[in-house]
């Protein structure tokens, strides 16, 4: 096995999973160079790597369906006998995170290998791949109804609940832009009373904060969408009004 100054951290959702197999189990995978540091002022860590690529290399029946995370590509060989996952560059004290998601067949009880990870990368200024890293990934199988009843780990669980909110986001903008503002704040309202729930259940401020985002997002473009779709209606029915004639003002928006 290959070991490298890349750090990498794999939790599943699950400690066992069902040995009659499950269509979709979810690993949150967390990497990085050196020790974690924040940023002081503009400057942008030095690059270790870059590139970064990681190759799943399944066991017979195991397949990745597919990665979630900022900035991540995901891709299937031409013969389908393994999945590549572009993770971009990697700086010195910056660490990131993705959720992987796999569908695993039936296997008998016990701890056993679904796959081998490689990472590769390119050193800066070179254009050669190298090797970098190593990993067999296991997962434990059982019959146990105890051991499947285990809740979710909370932090796999978390991370996957606010990697939705950036679609939901882009789902809701959309349509606001169809003049549907009902329906885009009622998906905004629904994920932010998801999170707030969440957030009074585990007391987490995460949950908290994201909720807020989400909230102020929706009383942001509830003002906006709907100050607009006034002032078009005034151009409409004013000819003497021209769109370049039409502005936003403070008041126009909500804080």
């Amino acid at each position: 096995m290959v070991k490298s100054m890349l750090n990498v951290t794999c939790t599943w959702d699950k400690e066992s999973i069902s040995a009659n197999g499950s269509k979709q189990v979810n690993l949150l995978i967390e990497w990085g160079y050196g020790a974690i540091r924040k940023r002081k002022g503009n400057l942008i860590p030095k690059a270790a790597g870059c590139d970064l690529q990681l190759q799943f290399i399944p066991e017979n029946g195991v397949s990745l369906l597919k990665a979630e995370g900022v900035r991540l590509g995901f891709k299937r060989s031409e013969n389908g006998d393994s999945m590549f996952v572009h993770c971009g560059d990697v700086r010195r004290g910056k660490y990131r995170q993705a959720i992987l998601t796999f569908s695993i067949p039936t296997h008998s009880s016990g701890r056993h290998t679904i796959g081998m990870m490689e990472w590769s990368w390119r050193k800066p200024s070179q254009e050669k791949r190298t090797l970098i890293r190593t990993d067999q990934l296991y997962i434990h199988f059982t019959h146990h109804l105890g051991l499947l009843s285990i809740p979710s780990n909370p932090k796999v669980e978390k991370y996957i609940k606010l990697n939705e909110t950036s679609p939901i986001v882009k789902k809701a903008l959309r349509m606001y832009e169809k003049g549907e503002y009902e329906r885009g704040a009622f998906i905004l309202t629904r994920q932010a009373d998801e999170l707030l729930i969440r957030a009074a259940r585990s007391d987490d401020m995460d949950y908290l904060q994201e909720a807020e985002l989400i909230l102020a997002i929706r009383n942001k473009w509830s003002g906006t969408f709907v100050s607009f779709t006034a002032y078009s209606s005034k151009v409409i029915f004013n000819k003497a009004i021209s769109v370049g004639d039409v502005h936003f003002t403070e008041n126009d928006i909500l804080r």
